[in-house]
C-alpha cells in the first residue's frame, strides 16, 4: 500500500512580531512602574497613546515579511479601549502605581486619593464622618475596595468606565458606563476607569 506523504507546511520567514511587541510593552511598563516606585513620576495617561504609536509603527515595518501581524492587531484593540478611557477621564492616571489603603480618621477630612493602577482599599469604620466629611478616589485601571459599618447612613456615589460594582460580594453593576448610587449626600465618591468597585458591609 502507497502512503501518500502530506507535504510540510512553509513556515513564513521573519520576525514574530506579536512577541516583539508584547515583550517590549511588558518591559515599557516594568520599567515605568520601576521608576514610579523609586520617586520618578511617571506620566501614565500617555502610555496607551504611546503603545498605539508603537504599535503603528511596527505594523508599517511587518510590510516587509514576518509572522504575528494578527496578534499586533489584537494588542492594538486593546490599547484603543485603554486609551479610550484615559480619555474621558485623564486625571484618573494621574497618581502613581501601586496599592493604597484609605482610613481618614478625626481631622483628616476631607481626603482624595488617586492611583493610576492598583487596589485602593477605604475603610470608614473607624467611626463616622464629620459634617461636610468627604472622601474620592480616583483609580485608573485596578479596583476599589470599601467596607462601611452595617446600617451607617454613608452616601457612596461610583461611577466606572468599564467594569463591575458589587455589594457584599453580589454583582449590582457590570459593563460599561457605570453608575451606582446609595442614598444620601455622597461621603464617598469613587472614579474608575477601567476596574471594579467592591463594597463590604461590615458587623451585619
Amino acid at each position: 500500500m502507497t502512503r501518500t506523504l502530506e507535504p510540510t507546511p512553509t513556515r513564513t520567514a521573519g520576525p514574530h512580531w506579536g512577541r516583539i511587541v508584547f515583550g517590549t510593552l511588558v518591559v515599557a511598563v516594568g520599567t515605568a512602574w520601576l521608576l514610579d516606585v523609586v520617586g520618578i513620576s511617571v506620566p501614565w495617561r500617555f502610555g496607551p497613546a504611546a503603545g498605539l504609536l508603537f504599535v503603528g509603527a511596527v505594523l508599517l515595518l511587518s510590510l516587509a515579511g514576518g509572522r504575528g501581524r494578527a496578534d499586533v492587531v489584537v494588542l492594538g484593540v486593546v490599547l484603543v479601549v485603554l486609551a479610550t478611557a484615559v480619555g474621558v477621564g485623564a486625571g484618573r492616571f494621574a497618581g502613581p502605581v501601586g496599592d493604597r489603603t484609605v482610613a481618614p480618621r478625626a481631622g483628616a477630612w476631607p481626603a482624595e486619593t488617586t492611583v493610576a493602577a492598583g487596589t485602593v482599599e477605604v475603610d470608614l469604620t473607624g467611626g463616622a464622618p464629620p459634617l461636610g466629611g468627604r472622601t474620592a478616589v480616583r483609580v485608573g485601571a485596578g479596583r476599589v475596595v470599601v467596607r462601611v459599618p452595617s446600617g451607617a447612613a454613608l452616601g457612596i456615589e461610583a461611577r466606572v468606565v468599564a467594569g463591575s460594582v458589587s455589594v457584599d460580594d453580589t454583582p449590582v453593576r457590570e459593563g460599561l458606563g457605570l453608575s451606582w448610587d446609595t442614598p444620601g449626600d455622597p461621603v464617598l465618591t469613587l472614579d474608575v476607569g477601567v476596574g471594579d468597585v467592591e463594597v463590604h458591609r461590615v458587623g451585619r
